[in-house]
């Protein structure tokens, strides 16, 4: 009997599967403790509206990181630091700060996202990697300076 998983089913499959049980395991263990329930039409077609659901969902998404991504490579900024001897920052530019000024230019992008080749530890220019879902990668350019050149 084809049995559409609603919860995970230990040795059997994840939920949103469809799995072959036997008659008597599938009608008085699984569907009986609403586990999962038997395949029809109904719940074919149910599947079928989930799957276009989500990738109308994940298209738009990834139109939505890539307008994003554009966005990014238009709009440099710059961070001001303290700094000491031979250009050197006392302490580093974080994830955080980048998306402080993000946010001040209107762009809002998750902390977690952004990734550095090396630690930002001197004054200079630098392209930090910001790496989204669905394997799309944008960079910003980030201008670091002095704060007493202000």
């Amino acid at each position: 009997m084809q049995i559409y998983l609603l919860k995970d089913l230990k040795g059997h499959g994840k939920a949103g599967e469809i799995v072959n049980l036997n008659d008597g395991y599938a009608k008085n263990f699984v569907i009986k403790n609403k586990i999962g329930k038997t395949v029809d039409n109904a719940v074919r077609s149910d599947i079928k509206a989930k799957a276009d659901s989500e990738a109308y969902k994940n298209q738009t998404e990834i139109a939505s990181i890539k307008a994003q991504i554009e966005k990014l490579k238009q709009t440099p900024i710059t961070l001001y630091g303290k700094v000491g001897a031979n250009q050197k920052l006392f302490g580093s530019i974080t994830a955080a700060e980048i998306t402080t000024a993000l946010a001040e230019k209107g762009i809002n992008v998750d902390k977690r996202l952004i990734v550095f080749n090396e630690p930002i530890k001197a004054v200079g220019t630098y392209n930090v990697n910001i790496k989204y879902n669905h394997q799309l990668n944008g960079t910003i350019t980030v201008h670091v300076e002095d704060i007493n050149a202000k």
